[in-house]
């Protein structure tokens, strides 16, 4: 299964559409997740997406940038080859400070993958069995900055996490 995320794209759609135009080289997308702060520029993306697999799974949250956009969740949860995956934008959790919040909501939850945005810092670690993975922000485009976060989970459940640079 391959994942992807995205985080504060602040409206730079052509900037998500390069990303997502990138992740889709090798195996199809089955779940992409925008982390919030332009979470509508993922409306912009989701024909391409849906081209790639029309079965493609797509989850979106709201940043606390995304005035307005009531029609999104400030958390989602849901399931990934068999495990637990939380978003959120990260601002109700105070990640430009700890991520202690963050973990704990996580665990709360049962969730093995916390994706996250709002510092626009990719980030990218594993502390007490919750990978914590922040994808940055991909509205800063510059050869060699992490675009997106790509995870992949085998048949057996393992996690193999990654934050993908934009090629040059």
């Amino acid at each position: 299964m391959k994942m992807i995320a995205f985080s504060d794209t602040h409206g730079n759609r052509r900037a998500l559409r390069d990303a997502v135009e990138q992740s889709l080289a090798g195996a199809p997308i089955d779940i992409c997740v925008h982390c919030g702060d332009g979470a509508r520029d993922m409306e912009s993306v989701e024909p391409l997406l849906r081209e790639g697999n029309p079965d493609v799974r797509l989850y979106t949250v709201r940043g606390n940038g995304d005035m307005g956009a009531f029609q999104y969740p400030t958390l989602e949860l849901f399931d990934a080859g068999g495990l637990t995956v939380m978003a959120t934008h990260g601002h109700l959790y105070n990640v430009k400070s700890e991520y202690e919040s963050l973990l704990c909501a996580a665990q709360s939850h049962q969730a093995k993958i916390a994706f996250f945005g709002h510092t626009h810092k990719p980030f990218l670690e594993a502390v007490r069995g919750v990978y914590l993975i922040n994808p940055g922000s991909v509205a800063y485009r510059v050869a060699g900055n992490v675009a997106y976060a790509q995870v992949l989970i085998d048949a057996t459940g393992t996690i193999h996490a990654d934050l993908m640079r934009w090629r040059t």
